[in-house]
């Protein structure tokens, strides 16, 4: 397969990730809406990130065959991929406990920034690179569709979306260590690493919260975990989020570069306003379709638009 293959391959990869992200702000809300009550939303967060990511650890092994043995886990390789596990540990706890206090279309929305975040990254620490007027224009155009795909967004930046736009921000970091990792080590072991940082972090975070006065009593967490309500989005997540989607990506954004790779990740609302649609929570209306058209519209102009010369 040549390169051109590889890329266009490697993209509609990552579209699919896209697809199976955009149900994901759904699930965490359900697991949420199930566990708060009993548990606190920073106790049912911490649970259900660990939970989330310790089974896709344990399990990475079954799909992933560079992660099956341990040799090659160099210094480099847990510096590298250690680093991007604790974005996405501190990006998925603050977006969770975030989440709890605002809508999942807000949260969707200021998500998306790292798009945005992601492009001014890329120029910040590797100056060298340049993006193209066509790329840069897809960005906005893409940024501008996730804001209004579910009509003007209901704002009032207290203290959960000022938390999301900080996990937009990690968000942007994470594409841009995976970029490095995925570029220099095994993907398999890059997701082994990272995976098991954040099961780890959060699990700390967990125990942490669970030592303090006040905390909910085991017997409390444990029927939770059994919570119809919250385990069938957990193992959703879990498995299909985490285990599949991100290995995937890990393995194919290499292909792609990390403002690209962004771009095509801001069609995630596009896919969540679909399943909501699907699912009757939502009716098809001009916000939508406008929405969703400029994130469309953004992503083919950055993948066909002219590019920079070498």
């Amino acid at each position: 397969m040549d390169e051109v293959k590889e890329r266009r391959f490697a993209i509609w990869i990552l579209l699919g990730v896209t697809v199976v992200w955009g149900a994901t702000f759904f699930w965490m809300k359900h697991a949420l809406g199930a566990a708060e009550p009993r548990l606190g939303k920073e106790v049912a967060s911490g649970l259900f990130v660990f939970l989330r990511f310790g089974l896709a650890s344990l399990l990475l092994p079954v799909i992933a065959k560079d992660a099956r043995n341990w040799s090659g886990f160099s210094l480099g390789l847990l510096r590298d991929a250690g680093l991007l596990g604790v974005l996405l540990l501190v990006g998925f706890l603050i977006q969770m406990i975030a989440l709890a206090d605002i809508t999942p279309a807000v949260s969707a929305f200021l998500t998306s920034l790292y798009v945005i975040f992601t492009a001014f990254l890329s120029l910040f620490f590797a100056r060298h690179r340049h993006i193209s007027p066509a790329l840069l224009f897809g960005v906005l155009l893409a940024t501008l569709g996730a804001a209004f795909i579910s009509g003007p967004p209901q704002l009032n930046f207290d203290m959960a979306e000022w938390l999301t736009v900080l996990c937009a921000f990690l968000f942007a970091g994470s594409i841009l260590a995976t970029d490095h990792a995925t570029r220099t080590y095994p993907p398999g072991k890059v997701s082994q690493v990272s995976f098991a940082t954040v099961a780890l972090g959060a699990g700390m975070f967990l125990a942490y919260l669970l030592m303090k006065s006040g905390a909910p009593p085991l017997a409390e967490v444990a029927g939770v975990m059994l919570d119809p309500d919250f385990l069938v989005p957990l193992l959703s997540c879990s498995l299909l989020a985490t285990l599949i989607a991100l290995t995937l990506l890990n393995h194919f954004q290499r292909y792609v570069s990390p403002v690209r790779a962004a771009t095509l990740y801001s069609l995630e609302p596009v896919w969540g306003a679909v399943i909501s649609v699907g699912m009757g929570a939502e009716t098809l209306n001009p916000w939508l379709l406008g929405g969703a058209g400029a994130l469309l519209a953004g992503n083919l102009i950055a993948e066909f638009g002219p590019k920079p010369a070498p």
